[in-house]
């Protein structure tokens, strides 16, 4: 009698011990987590960056010259990319991000790109902001009108035009997508 007792009681230990490692490992991924998801983001952040100020050179490119054309492919990891033409601004958003890349409300610049905070709830939202309102007029596909480019796994083919200067006597730079 005693000897199945020591069966039951080993299998009865080995659940337990491997409970507690479980729970254990559970705890840390819990803690670890929120921490990798900061780094991801602080990354997609930082390659953004280094696109938007890709396509702001291709735009001073194609500003050289009427009839200039530029072509840059731009990959949209996570977040969003909208072609504001009415504001005539660039402006990448990432949305619901515990990365707090800056203080709330105060504007880093980094290049031609302005990278601002802003809570959320819990969380954060993160834009970067190319602002040619002053020097430039831009278009998408000929009218002054909003095209907002969403993630995905293919890079978006974005073709820049330079097709003269407007009434206000700014160059105009129209975008399109290839």
């Amino acid at each position: 009698m005693k000897k199945n007792n020591f069966k039951g009681q080993v299998w009865i230990e080995t659940v337990v011990y491997t409970l507690i490692g479980l729970a254990i490992m559970a705890i840390l991924l819990s803690i670890s987590m929120p921490q990798i998801e900061k780094i991801k983001d602080k990354s997609i952040i930082t390659q953004t960056t280094d696109s938007l100020n890709v396509l702001n050179s291709k735009v001073s490119e194609a500003e050289e010259a009427r009839g200039s054309i530029r072509v840059v492919n731009f990959k949209i990891a996570k977040g969003r990319l909208e072609l504001n033409s009415s504001g005539n601004k660039v402006i990448y958003t990432l949305e619901n991000t515990k990365l707090e890349l800056s203080q709330i409300g105060e504007s880093i610049k980094e290049g031609n790109v302005i990278m601002e905070t802003k809570k959320s709830g819990d969380k954060f939202n993160i834009f970067l902001t190319m602002d040619y309102n002053n020097t430039l007029n831009l278009t998408y596909n000929g009218k002054k009108e909003t095209k907002v480019l969403q993630a995905g796994t293919a890079p978006y083919k974005i073709i820049l035009e330079n097709t003269g200067y407007d009434a206000s006597r700014k160059i105009n730079i129209d975008f399109n997508l290839g």
